[in-house]
Order: structure tokens, then C-alpha cells, then sequence
């Protein structure tokens, strides 16, 4: 028969192997949810630019300036599931975009053209509710695509239905 210190040991290890269990399906959760959101959302390295028309103010080009898209929230469903990232027709500079949530890139852009935009299926990345996306936006010249600026960064609200 077993002595009481033997019965201690014994219900010792038992706990312990069931913590490193546990611990072991944990992990394994947390990884498989990593692998399914990065699955949904592979990076998207090229897309077709599509023309835009916005209405704008004629300003003198002779003034250095670099327009941006002022960002409200956005409400996003399976039926409007893209975020549109927008170069200014005024604009004197390729732009691109890097989409970034909880300091995870989804989706990098080309450079984009003046009066042109590329579209990011957002909604196939994240789930219901409301997110945060930071946009990282860096300019560069049209003759020689040399960067001008990087990283300046803008924010946007959405907001997800599924």
C-alpha cells in the first residue's frame, strides 16, 4: 500500500499533466483561429486601378501640397464588402496604402496614380462589429518613384454586418 507522501506525488502529477493538457488544447485553439483569419485574408499585393471623379476644388499647383481623403466611419455588409483607397485627381504624386489592424497588415496597395483608386475586400478579413483600421499612407514622385513621405497615418472607423 502506498504511503501518503506517494499518494501527494502521485495527484501532484496527475495535475500537472492535466494542466499542460489544457494548456496544449489552448494553444492549439489559438493557433487554428491565427490560421483561419490569416486564410481569409491574404495579403493582395496587385489590383486593377480603376478611374475615379470626385468632385474637387481647383487649387494653385504652384503651392506644394499632397491632398488626402478625409475618412468617416464606414459601414460595411457582404452586398459593399471593399474599402476604396483613393489617389486625388489634384494630386502631383503616386500614393499607396497599407491597411493595418491591430498592427497586422491586410492588405498593401500598388502605387496608385492620380485620379485613380484600388478597392480592399475588408469584409472577408474581420469579423462583426466595430474595428479600427489604420491607414499608413506614403507618397512618391511620378518621375522617378522615389519615396517623398512615409507613414503618415489616418484612421478609420467601420463598421462590419454579417
Amino acid at each position: 500500500m502506498k504511503d501518503k507522501r506517494q499518494i501527494k506525488q502521485d495527484i501532484i502529477l496527475i495535475l500537472l499533466c492535466l494542466l499542460l493538457l489544457l494548456m496544449g488544447i489552448g494553444f492549439f485553439i489559438l493557433l487554428h483561429s491565427y490560421r483561419n483569419m490569416s486564410e481569409r485574408c491574404q495579403l493582395q499585393i496587385s489590383q486593377d486601378q480603376t478611374d475615379i471623379v470626385l468632385p474637387t476644388e481647383k487649387k494653385d499647383l504652384e503651392d506644394a501640397y499632397t491632398e488626402l481623403m478625409g475618412f468617416g466611419v464606414l459601414e460595411l455588409d457582404r452586398n459593399d464588402p471593399f474599402i476604396y483607397l483613393i489617389n486625388p485627381s489634384d494630386n502631383q504624386v503616386y500614393l499607396s496604402f497599407d491597411v493595418i489592424y491591430n498592427n497586422e497588415v491586410l492588405y498593401n496597395s500598388d502605387l496608385i496614380a492620380p485620379g485613380k483608386m484600388e478597392s480592399f475586400d475588408v469584409y472577408s478579413c474581420l469579423d462583426a462589429g466595430e474595428h479600427t483600421l489604420t491607414y499608413s499612407i506614403s507618397s512618391y514622385d511620378m518621375a522617378d518613384r522615389s519615396i517623398l513621405w512615409a507613414g503618415v497615418q489616418q484612421y478609420q472607423d467601420i463598421l462590419i454586418r454579417k
